[in-house]
């Protein structure tokens, strides 16, 4: 029986897929101890996975007392589901959380391919299969494997598939998605921005229940909380309570201290500016720099989001969005309290979008600049000092807000209004 043409004009597609698969998985036998065992792997999560093995189900609710654990529930009955199932201790530590990693990388992978599949609707592209073979080798990822072994490579993935569910016109399940995103790393909310302009833009046109889509996000927390609730937590513990314990550690290192305004105000963090603790303050008093960085998230998001539902056309809506993808981990990352390393990962994941939706010089430069940073961010900022890098996430910060501003129809409206200089 003859081939089809349809499957012969696939065949270099699949070959090409195949053959980044199985680069990626020589890779990952390859360097699978490049980087041995240590940090929070060896000092924390190593004991919470053994006081699961140790208590079971219960354990979910008494491990943060008896252990210090300051994750939220969900992240416990994956690790009893994991003891369940023999995969622990049989398989190493590192190799449980290394495994967590590679599941989430290969669904974001998935998901980018969808993505960029539905915005880019060209019978034949290859951009959705070179977006999803580009992934696995962002630093956000591969280096979530190799190195610090958290598996935030889940959240990453969830945002995804929320932006994948958006886009196919799914506001309920985009909005549910992000709340079990949130539950299992709360940088998820760096997507909200995107997700509330499109919800605005589509306000009028939805039916009475899609309105009500942003309620789905706390169901989606509170469903990853269930287990939690099962094993004996609060309602509060098993959900929100690791975030509220975790952002509100006042007049401490790593907690409501950090963002742009310690390079003047505040404590100093490895792979952050080296700076003394100025204006911290004593516990229980929120510093004026983290006043300031809330107060100018919620102007800049306000003013972003009102610049785009006034953009000049429909192109302008869907260039100014993309940039807003990537301008809110940025915006989030540099003020908001209790950031630091690499909490910015989701704008590298946004800007490969950027970069092959595009295919133009200023987004490859993007990709490029942002994928070394974090990078750096991750290996300690060996290149150059720590401050370098947080006015550069400053300066990418200040272009993508310009450009959405030129999107605009102010920009049009301030430009033709301007006076004309008559030469004499």
């Amino acid at each position: 029986m003859p081939i089809s043409s349809k499957v012969m004009r696939s065949l270099p597609k699949v070959a090409f897929g195949v053959s980044v698969a199985v680069f990626w998985a020589v890779m990952m036998v390859a360097l699978h101890n490049v980087f041995p065992a240590d940090g929070d792997m060896v000092i924390t999560l190593s004991r919470w996975w053994s006081y699961v093995a140790e208590h079971g189900f219960n354990g979910i609710a008494t491990v943060g007392t008896a252990e210090g654990a300051d994750y939220t529930s969900i992240w416990y009955f994956i690790i009893f589901l994991a003891n369940k199932a023999g995969v622990y201790p049989r398989l190493p530590l590192w190799l449980c959380l290394k495994g967590l990693s590679i599941a989430g990388t290969i669904v974001a992978s998935v998901a980018v391919f969808f993505v960029v599949k539905t915005v880019d609707r060209k019978p034949g592209s290859w951009r959705p299969l070179i977006a999803a073979s580009l992934l696995p080798f962002l630093p956000a990822f591969f280096l979530d494997t190799f190195k610090t072994n958290m598996a935030d490579s889940i959240y990453l993935a969830i945002d995804l598939l929320a932006l994948l569910a958006l886009l196919r016109r799914r506001p309920i399940l985009a909005w549910f998605l992000l709340g079990i995103s949130m539950s299992f790393k709360l940088m998820a909310i760096y997507v909200v921005p995107f997700l509330m302009l499109l919800y605005l833009v589509r306000f009028a046109k939805m039916d009475p229940l899609q309105r009500l889509a942003p309620v789905a996000a706390p169901l989606g927390v509170l469903l990853m909380g269930v287990p939690g609730l099962l094993s004996g937590q609060t309602l509060f513990d098993a959900t929100i309570g690791p975030w509220v314990e975790r952002s509100g550690d006042v007049g401490s290192a790593g907690g409501v201290g950090w963002g742009i305004w310690r390079v003047l105000f505040a404590p100093s963090w490895p792979w952050m500016p080296d700076v003394e603790s100025l204006g911290v303050g004593a516990p229980g008093v929120i510093p004026g720099g983290t006043i300031f960085g809330l107060c100018v998230i919620v102007i800049v998001l306000v003013s972003l989001i009102a610049l785009l539902l006034n953009a000049r056309d429909s192109a302008a809506l869907a260039s100014g969005s993309l940039d807003l993808l990537i301008a809110s981990p940025l915006l989030f990352f540099l003020f908001l309290p209790v950031q630091h390393e690499g909490y910015f990962a989701l704008a590298v994941v946004f800007a490969t979008l950027a970069f092959v939706l595009s295919w133009s010089r200023q987004s490859l430069i993007v990709l490029a600049a942002l994928g070394f940073i974090l990078l750096e961010t991750y290996e300690g900022c060996r290149v150059f000092q720590p401050i370098v890098y947080e006015f550069l996430l400053l300066g990418l910060l200040v272009y993508f807000c310009s450009r959405i501003f030129t999107q605009s129809k102010l920009h049009l409206v301030l430009r033709d209004s301007a006076p004309m200089v008559v030469e004499s």
